[in-house]
C-alpha cells in the first residue's frame, strides 16, 4: 500500500501558531514527495461522505433513459450531468498511456455525474427530475459547499508552506468554479481488463488546483510511485474517520513551475482481486471535487516561482481556457 502521511487538520484549525506551521510544511512535503496526502478532521464528517456515496449509488441505479434526460453534452466545456460508460477517455491525457497502440482504442469502464457551482448561469447545471431525488440537489449544493471551503483552507496552508504571501494563493480561487462528481465503476469480467483495452480509468493527472476524493471499501485506487517512475500502488480504501485522500492537480503544478507536481493515479483491479485470471470485479463508487481556480485566472507560473535557473515552463492562459484545452483532449 501506498505509504501516505495522515495529517490532522484541527492542527491547522484550531492550533496553536507553531502546530499551524507544522501542519503546513507538512503538508506541502507531502505534496512535493507523493503528490497526495491523506487528511482527517477537515469538516467533512462521515455522515456527509456516506450520504454522498449513498446518492452515487441512488443515482447510477437509476435507467438509462432517465440518466439521458440529463446527459453532458460532449465538447470541451465544463462538464454537466450525466455521461455514460466510455464518455471519457482518460488513456488520451498521458502520451505514455499509448505506448502499445492508439489511444483511441483505450477506454474507461466508467459513467459519472458532474456539477458545478450552484447556481452557475454560464454553464448551467443539470438534475434529475425524478420525484425521489428531490433533495438530491440541495445535498449536493451543500457538500460542494463545504469541499470549497476546505479547499481554501488547504490554499491557505500552502501559502505558510511555501513560504507565499497571505492570499497569493486563496485570490485566485475565490470565485468558485470547482465541480463536483459522483463516479461508478460497473462490475466488469477480469478477462475484459486483462485485454488491455480497457481500464477503469488510465493513468492521468486533474486538471484542478487540488482534487478531495471520497471513495467506498472496494479499492482500485492506486498512485505512482515517484521513486520508481511507471511504476502503481494501490491507496487503501479509506479509515472509517472521514478521511480523505487530496492530490495535487495540473493547476497547481502550473502556479509552482513545476515545483509540486501533480499526482499521477488510475483506478485498477482492487488489491483482493490481483492476480486473478476469471471472475469479475465489483461494482465501486467514488466522489471526486475537483476545486478549481476562478475561470478569469492566469493558470501560468506565479512569479515567485519563477527564476533564472527555473524560468516559466507554462504558458499564461485562464483557468476556464486551460480547463477547455484539457476537456477537448478527453473526447
Amino acid at each position: 500500500m501506498a505509504d501516505l502521511p495522515t495529517l490532522d487538520c484541527s492542527g491547522f484549525i484550531h492550533q496553536s501558531p507553531e502546530d499551524q506551521s507544522k501542519f503546513c510544511k507538512a503538508l506541502a512535503e507531502s505534496f512535493r514527495a507523493h503528490g497526495f496526502v491523506k487528511l482527517i478532521n477537515t469538516g467533512i464528517d462521515v455522515k456527509t461522505t456516506s450520504a454522498l456515496l449513498d446518492w452515487s449509488n441512488k443515482f447510477f441505479s437509476l435507467p438509462a433513459d432517465v440518466k439521458g434526460d440529463i446527459s453532458c453534452i460532449r465538447g470541451p466545456h465544463p462538464q454537466r450531468g450525466w455521461s455514460c460508460v466510455g464518455s471519457e477517455q482518460t488513456s488520451k491525457l498521458r502520451k505514455e498511456n499509448a505506448v502499445n497502440g492508439n489511444a483511441n482504442d483505450l477506454t474507461d469502464a466508467r459513467e459519472h455525474f458532474d456539477a458545478g457551482p450552484p447556481g452557475d448561469e454560464q454553464y448551467p447545471n443539470k438534475w434529475p427530475q425524478d420525484p425521489s431525488f428531490a433533495n438530491f440537489q440541495p445535498f449536493i449544493e451543500k457538500t460542494y459547499a463545504k469541499c470549497q471551503e476546505v479547499s481554501m483552507k488547504i490554499m491557505a496552508a500552502m501559502e505558510v508552506g511555501l513560504g507565499l504571501k497571505n492570499g497569493e494563493l486563496t485570490e485566485l480561487c475565490k470565485d468558485a468554479a470547482s465541480e463536483i462528481r459522483m463516479n461508478h465503476y460497473p462490475s466488469i469480467a477480469i478477462e475484459k481488463l486483462s485485454e488491455g483495452l480497457v481500464k477503469r480509468t488510465w493513468p492521468h493527472t486533474d486538471f484542478g488546483i487540488v482534487t478531495l476524493l471520497f471513495q467506498d471499501q472496494v479499492g482500485g485506487l492506486e498512485l505512482e510511485d515517484r521513486s520508481n517512475p511507471g511504476t502503481f500502488v494501490p491507496v487503501a480504501p479509506p479509515a472509517r474517520n472521514g478521511e480523505i485522500v487530496v492530490n495535487i492537480s495540473n493547476t497547481f503544478e502550473r502556479w509552482t513551475n513545476n515545483v509540486i507536481r501533480a499526482g499521477v493515479h488510475q483506478v485498477t483491479v482492487p488489491p483482493a482481486y490481483k492476480g486473478a485470471t476469471q471472475g469479475s470485479v465489483p461494482p465501486r463508487h467514488s466522489c471526486v471535487f475537483f476545486f478549481k481556480a476562478s475561470r478569469n485566472t492566469s493558470v501560468g507560473p506565479l512569479s515567485h516561482f519563477v527564476t533564472q535557473d527555473n524560468p516559466a515552463q507554462y504558458d499564461d492562459v485562464t483557468a476556464l481556457q486551460y480547463q477547455q484545452r484539457m476537456t477537448k483532449e478527453l473526447y
